[in-house]
């Protein structure tokens, strides 16, 4: 039986998303859980210390793979363990996180997927739609990795 420990952040609908998508992949490709493959489903509920303590409960456990879904949750998976494979999910820079040290190689035990948003992209689709805009508000979390790199690379956009 596989032991796998899903850490999860904090319940949102794309997160949970996430969650539910990793779930019916698994079980699309033969992993039902209780059959094959047994999952340990974790919420942290947005505390950072909550998310640490089911990234060592799951190390302790010796679970074979360790899901994080979220960046902080990612980052608590990877302090508690170099050895057991993490994949992680909605991490918008894998690399500024420390979880990886490129995109292109983790060079650890960490990979997975990033829901990097292409800022460029979108603002130049906003300026076709609505050619008028002159001033452009963000709102972000000042205390969330994903969100300050996003205004970061919005702010090293040229003005036009």
């Amino acid at each position: 039986m596989i032991q796998v420990g899903v850490l999860q952040f904090a319940s949102h609908p794309a997160l949970d998303g996430a969650r539910d998508g990793f779930i019916d992949f698994l079980a699309q490709a033969g992993f039902k859980d209780g059959d094959r493959i047994k999952l340990d489903l974790q919420n942290a509920q947005r505390d950072m210390g909550v998310a640490r303590t089911i990234a060592m409960k799951f190390v302790s456990d010796h679970k074979d793979v360790i899901y994080a879904i979220a960046t902080p949750a990612s980052q608590a998976a990877a302090k508690e363990t170099q050895s057991i494979p993490i994949l992680f999910n909605a991490v918008t820079d894998p690399v500024k996180a420390g979880l990886v040290k490129t995109i292109e190689s983790s060079g650890n035990n960490v990979t997975g997927v990033s829901d990097f948003i292409p800022v460029k992209s979108q603002i130049d689709l906003l300026l076709k739609i609505a050619p008028n805009v002159k001033k452009l508000g963000i709102l972000y979390n000042a205390g969330e990795d994903n969100s300050r790199v996003l205004v970061d690379i919005t702010r090293g956009l040229p003005k036009s």
